[in-house]
């Protein structure tokens, strides 16, 4: 692999490291290998073109691989990192099956890079996955309540060349979020560990006919206990617009004779009106 300078950007050219004289016995192998070496050398390898013999004149088994930044980039796209931007690498490499019939070979057509290769494959989206250990660490951790960013450094300390950051923690624990709701809705979701947790809640529809929750107030029964312990002062707080449904959500704390706080309930409002404030605190009471 060299690092071609003295141009207008930086050029680096792979060739040697896949150029390889070894045959593969089916098109999968030779995508794995040149994955494994791609991996080696901080390249991403994908397939952009795979054909297959089926009869048609002029047609043969074929399989084209490219630079994951071949093609042009795309501003509209979703990808958090710049390790996956596109900027049309000529990188190519072409492999088919011998004509004496002893696996498939594999030319390098084109084995330089338009662009830098990264010191670290930090976000890359191929290299930045989490492993079965890792995955299942994340699972173990969240499960015991563990922020996303001790969870990283949780890996890092068991891997110290982990390149594993919070975007890969927050998108393990939404799809878990995701595989336990089932078919279900958040909000019936929301419901259903509310009445597993045995929660004390009640909601109400919207005035215009509709199945559609307005409210939603819900207190622990170990809370209930200490409000009727200490029912003298309560303080209330109401965040607005900061959650993801941007509703305001209310907040009841009472204070025990020994000054320390307690969580009394929480209420989900659709507005901050008297009407809602009014339905809350009728709940509470």
């Amino acid at each position: 692999m060299a690092y071609l300078g003295d141009t207008s950007q930086m050029l680096v050219d792979t060739t040697d490291v896949f150029t390889t004289h070894q045959k593969f016995a089916t098109p999968d192998d030779v995508v794995k290998w040149a994955r494994d070496v791609g991996d080696a050398n901080k390249v991403g390898i994908i397939i952009t073109r795979s054909d297959k013999k089926n009869g048609i004149r002029g047609r043969n088994d074929k399989l084209i691989l490219g630079c994951d930044k071949g093609g042009k980039y795309d501003s509209s796209e979703s990808s958090t990192t710049s390790a996956s931007k596109k900027c049309n690498c000529p990188f190519k490499i072409r492999a088919a099956p011998s004509t004496d019939g002893s696996g498939w070979k594999v030319q390098v057509i084109h084995g330089v890079h338009n662009h830098g290769l990264p010191d670290q494959y930090h976000g890359h989206p191929r290299k930045a996955r989490l492993t079965a250990d890792e995955n299942k660490r994340v699972q173990d951790l969240t499960k015991r309540k563990v922020a996303p960013r001790h969870i990283v450094l949780d890996l890092k300390d068991q891997n110290p060349e982990s390149v594993v950051d919070a975007t890969l923690v927050y998108r393990k624990r939404h799809m878990m979020q995701i595989q336990e709701r089932g078919s279900r809705t958040e909000l019936q979701h929301l419901l259903q560990l509310l009445d597993d947790a045995k929660y004390v809640s009640w909601n109400r529809r919207k005035d215009d006919g509709s199945d559609v929750l307005s409210d939603i107030f819900w207190a622990h029964p170990d809370s209930i206990k200490l409000l009727n312990l200490f029912p003298i002062v309560l303080v209330m707080d109401c965040t607005y617009k900061t959650n993801k449904y941007r509703q305001p959500l209310l907040e009841i704390t009472g204070i025990t004779s020994t000054n320390m706080t307690f969580a009394v309930g929480f209420a989900y409002m659709e507005s901050e009106k008297t009407d809602n404030y009014h339905w809350a605190l009728g709940s509470l009471l």
